[in-house]
């Protein structure tokens, strides 16, 4: 062999051996260069998240967070790590050497399909959903306030709410789903809190703190499990449930400055009395000479000087308002457990101010304030593999302290109030008041001195304490068959209320002169009483009584997938205190439930569901009712000739449902037992009295009428539920990899068997007061989507959202005599709509032949020929009206149900939109919500706008009454107010599209500043978690109305004023 060869053959074996040597050491490189990574992983708003993945790209490698959010892990520089974790979007993150921390921020996904959702009597997977859902979690609810009603609004689609009041404690939203689609029963929602169902105030005294997910069901896939609860939709809100982690103590403190929004701007005196004048001179015919006005000039002059307020006073009564209140909230809560036993407790505590500036007067004080302490605790236990427990008790403690006369009512008072009649308090320290002070009871009258019932009137306690318990058991019957369980719950609520007022009077005077030495001249109008002792002003209780036991069957083979429920409840509702009547007896309703759900491959779903429930409100055999629903979906996308469009379309889903619901609310005037007859004892309705002789039931022989026993309900066996057909059909899609994710559902709902009083019945019939029957009919119409998109762009997280619902009803079927004019036929008009006149501007010189009386230059004023008569005198300035039916006459007749105004009970659209941003920890968000499709009627209570609708002396003017029609510029049409008048003009208070205005609205709901202190930082502090926040609420709206809030639509804005509010907090997890 030669060197060459050999030298050849060495190096060879030399690189055989090298590189077998290095591919034996390389694990070793490799397991040498691996460190220990650890870090924090929170949401967006720097909340940590438990039971997040995080595994090495393309390895075995793989953890989770705990409780705290934190992880470890062992990977090497240039490893990507992965960080997965349901209703998130995946996060990847490489390596670089040396790098042993790494945070992560996590960013919702538009899009989970893998969600667990809240539904009927279950939970079921999003992805397969049939029904129409919406689901919103406990974060993205900004509340700051009390009520969580009042965050609603434009947030969840389908969702229809107005706040007509800001008063504490009185201030929740009226909400319904998909607006209104009854003109007689019930419209509220049926609410179900952790399976159980409560009501409206039980929902708004729960801090949202507490709360996991709230689901509105809209169709009747969704809501015929209801049976004949369901046709309203349902509010389902499940609290929070321990989980088999460290224990983890989140605390929340908020303190809130709230300031009152468009309080009420009164005319000062000067103004007011000169308007006075004005009116007493239009009434005269405006004469040129020889009118002596009510205030002269030397009077008046007096109010502007101010040089004597005791009797010529400009008083502002509101400087009985502070400028702003208070608000102060905090909670804490407790979540953890094992594997066998499980926790979640709260306590919270809510406490807000009034507006009322009143004084401390005998160790008490007037001033409303609100107070609420909460407490829950939900535990769950496994006792065995298949048996598992869980009892949930909570409760909340109310206390409200209120002047005697209540917030509303001195509101409406204060806001009333003429600033010329007399001062708060005299100058010598003496409490004023009014001669005429009262037009009933002390304290409700006209001219009342809002100071005095505000500090001189005694005080009004209330106090409630709710209690709420379930119990619930779980079996696994898996020895029977694989995924079939049973289930058992027992709920008890009891509610108590309790009223206690201490009254006082304080000694009042009335100045009206002043005597010789400049000493002011009294007449006491008031005795004075001292501060009584506390006494009960009434009290109340409520007890309800919950029973639950179900079947559920779960089962999956190959490509099938199937589930189904059996349920029966019953409930019973006790009332105390509540008259002497049936309305004491207990309230009882039995429900039987099926459902059945089918999906093949995770393409095509199938749910058929029904609900029958029996009321014990109606006659035997006419008390039970049935009602199904079925329901369909194809994921498009699921089907393999989508592949080529996935990118784009990420998700295509299409659902479509058909059903009947019940609505078992029945109408106002129609109490217990509606198929019986009523008798009354007493009433006057059958007079058999004679003169000089004794009546029938008049045992005294004095001759007055006497009263026999009258049928004031007449027996109407046939009375049952009213009932809806619904058809709704939906699309989900997600675009880009999900990272735009819409649902859009249409629908068609269809009310018939509406409860009434019958219209028609002529009154020869002599009948007291009409029979109820099942007779109207109405349809609602309409969309609801959410549209959420997520996107990254370098380090900063942008998302946004866009809420929409549209509704439109109608009556299809109402008991009304024919009119004489088709435009006045209420058959075909939507719900709510205004009946009123068509005014067409103001009356001019021209509209007159004018006669002036060369004695005064006093002007009268008749129509013109050939204008219609408005039957009241009028002139130049007044309201002219569109005669509809051309007879000549302005009257009733020429009503009508306007197309310019939509209803005034509920917008017929609701929408809300926002903008979320996070870069490091720093987070801003902003939200925007409206109304549309709504009005409001300016003279809703005419003497609390219209200026001298009573008298001069029993209603401020509002500063708008300067934007009124004048003798000076008799042609202008561009003015609020018509011609003044001393009086109510019955012309002009007409209800009329005068003084309708679209209440269409955009306002800026909410504002957040948020920052999440750096992990490094908190953990040298023993914490999780510390963020500081700011929120602004209700800051701007943009409106027609104007001269008060457009939510407001009541009393013409007279109600205690909603307030705009910014929130200042600290959250800290430990």
């Amino acid at each position: 062999m030669s060197e060459k060869t050999i030298f050849a053959t060495s190096t060879r074996f030399m690189h055989r051996n090298l590189l077998s040597l290095s591919l034996l050491c390389a694990p070793f490189g490799l397991f040498a260069q691996q460190a220990k990574v650890s870090g924090l992983i929170t949401d967006s708003k720097g909340n940590p998240v438990s039971g997040v993945t995080v595994s090495v790209k393309n390895q075995t490698a793989k953890t989770n967070t705990n409780a705290s959010g934190q992880y470890s892990i062992l990977a090497s520089p240039g490893n990507t790590l992965v960080f997965t974790y349901v209703g998130y979007i995946t996060e990847e993150h490489i390596l670089k050497p040396e790098e042993n921390t790494v945070n992560i921020r996590l960013t919702e996904s538009a899009s989970n399909l893998d969600e667990v959702v809240v539904v009927g009597f279950g939970k079921q997977k999003k992805e397969s959903l049939v029904a129409s859902i919406s689901t919103i979690t406990a974060k993205d609810l900004a509340v700051t306030g009390r009520s969580l009603s009042n965050s609603i609004a434009g947030q969840v689609p389908g969702i229809v709410a107005i706040q007509p009041s800001g008063e504490p404690g009185y201030d929740d939203s009226n909400f319904w789903i998909r607006g209104v689609s009854s003109f007689a029963g019930g419209t509220s929602p049926l609410i179900i809190i952790d399976g159980v169902p409560r009501s409206k105030s039980d929902m708004s005294n729960i801090p949202v703190e507490d709360i996991e997910t709230f689901s509105v069901l809209k169709d009747a896939s969704a809501t015929a499990v209801y049976g004949a609860e369901g046709a309203n939709g349902v509010v389902l809100i499940t609290t929070k449930r321990g989980m088999p982690q460290k224990t983890v103590i989140s605390t929340d403190l908020q303190h809130a400055i709230r300031k009152p929004l468009r309080l009420p701007s009164s005319l000062d005196s000067y103004r007011t009395l000169s308007l006075y004048n004005e009116a007493t001179w239009n009434e005269k015919g405006n004469p040129t000479s020889g009118w002596l006005p009510t205030y002269d000039d030397k009077t008046l002059e007096k109010y502007v000087t101010g040089a004597d307020p005791d009797l010529y006073p400009n008083t502002n009564w509101l400087d009985l308002l502070k400028p702003n209140t208070n608000v102060s909230r905090y909670t804490i809560n407790f979540r953890g457990g094992g594997d066998r036993v499980r926790f979640f407790t709260s306590g919270a505590y809510y406490t807000e101010d009034g507006l009322y500036n009143s004084h401390t007067v005998e160790n008490y004080n007037a001033n409303l304030k609100y107070e609420r302490f909460n407490l829950r605790s939900n535990i769950d236990m496994d006792l065995t593999s298949t048996t598992k427990m869980s009892v949930d008790l909570a409760g909340f403690f109310v206390k409200q302290n209120a002047p005697i006369q209540t917030a509303d009512n001195l509101w409406s008072i204060i806001t009333l109030a003429p600033r010329y009649l007399f001062p708060m308090v005299y100058s010598d320290g003496t409490f004023a008041e009014h001669p005429v002070y009262s037009a009933g009871s002390v304290g409700t009258g006209e001219r009342a001195n809002p100071y005095n019932l505000l500090n001189n009137m005694g005080y009004s306690r209330n106090q409630e304490v709710t209690l709420q318990s379930k119990i619930n058991l779980t079996q696994a019957l898996d020895v029977i068959t694989q995924g079939l369980s049973w289930r058992g719950a027992v709920g008890f609520d009891n509610l108590s209320q309790g009223r206690t007022n201490r009254t006082k009077e304080a000694r009042s005077y009335y100045a009206n002169s002043r005597d010789a030495n400049g000493n002011l001249v009294f007449s006491q109008i008031r005795g004075g009483a001292a501060l009584s002792n506390p006494a009960a002003a009434g009290s109340s209780g409520e007890r309800n009584i919950y029973l639950e036991t179900a079947l559920d069957y779960k089962h999956k083979f190959a490509k099938h997938d199937v589930s189904g429920l059996i349920l029966y409840n019953q409930k019973e509702k006790q009332y105390q205190n509540r008259g002497n009547g049936l309305e004491m007896l207990p309230y009882r309703k039995q429900s039987i439930v099926a459902r059945g759900t089918y999906g093949y491959d995770g393409r095509y779903l199938l749910e058929a569901s029904m609900g029958m429930t029996g009321s014990e409100n109606f006659a035997m055999g006419n008390r039970w009712g049935l009602f199904p629903s079925i329901g369909a979906a194809w994921w498009v996308s699921h089907e393999k000739f989508w592949e080529p469009l996935e990118q784009i379309v990420s998700k295509l889903k299409f659902r479509v449902s058909y059903g009947k619901t019940g609505n078992d609310v029945l109408a106002n005037d129609l109490s217990r037992f509606p198929y019986r007859e009523k008798l009354n004892e007493g009433a006057a309705g059958y007079n058999f009295s004679w003169t000089g002789g004794a009546g029938v039931g008049d045992g005294q022989g004095s001759g007055s009428p006497g009263a026999g026993i009258v049928e004031s309900d007449y027996a109407t066996p046939t009375l049952q539920w009213e009932e809806e057909n619904k058809f709704n059909t939906g699309i989900d899609i997600g675009l880009f990899k999900n990272k735009i994710d819409a649902t859009i559902d249409f629908f068609y709902n269809e009310r018939f068997d509406i409860l009434m009083r019958r219209r028609t019945l002529p009154t020869s019939a002599g009948l007291q007061v009409a029979p109820m029957q099942n007779f109207g009919r109405t349809n609602n119409r309409g969309l609801d989507m959410n549209i959420t998109g997520t996107q990254k762009v370098n380090e900063v997280t942008l998302s946004a959202r866009l809420n929409y619902t549209y509704t439109k009803n109608k009556v299809v079927e109402f008991d009304e005599i024919p009119p004489s004019y088709t435009y006045q036929a209420y058959t075909g008009q939507s719900i709510g709509k205004p009946f009123i006149y068509i005014a067409d501007g103001l009356y001019t010189p021209d509209d007159f032949d004018i006669t002036v009386n060369p004695a005064n230059g006093a002007q009268t004023y008749q129509l013109k020929s050939g204008l219609a008569n408005p039957g009241f005198a009028v002139a130049p300035g007044d309201i002219r009206y569109k005669d509809l039916n051309g007879d000549g006459l302005i009257n009733n007749y020429d009503q009508t149900y306007n197309n310019l105004f939509s209803s005034n009970i509920t917008p017929g659209i609701v929408y809300g939109f926002g903008l979320n941003a996070e870069w490091h920890g720093l987070n801003i968000g902003i939200f925007f919500q409206g109304a549309g499709r709504f009005s409001t009627n300016l003279l809703g209570k005419t003497e609390n706008f219209f200026p001298f609708a009573r008298s001069v002396n029993d209603a401020a003017l509002r500063e708008e009454a300067m934007d009124r029609w004048t003798f000076a510029d008799p042609y202008n049409q561009n003015v609020l107010f018509p011609r003044l008048s001393t009086a109510n003009n019955g012309n002009n208070t007409r209800n009329s599209t005068w003084w309708y205005r679209d209440a269409s609205y955009l306002r800026l709901k909410n504002i957040e500043l948020g920052y999440t202190l750096k992990s490094e930082f908190v953990k040298k502090m023993h914490l999780n978690t510390v963020r500081l926040y700011v929120q602004g609420e209700n800051l701007n709206t943009w409106d027609k109305v104007k001269f008060w809030d457009p939510e407001v639509t009541e009393r013409s804005g007279s109600r205690y004023p909603i307030s705009s509010t910014w929130t200042f907090g600290l959250n800290v997890t430990f």
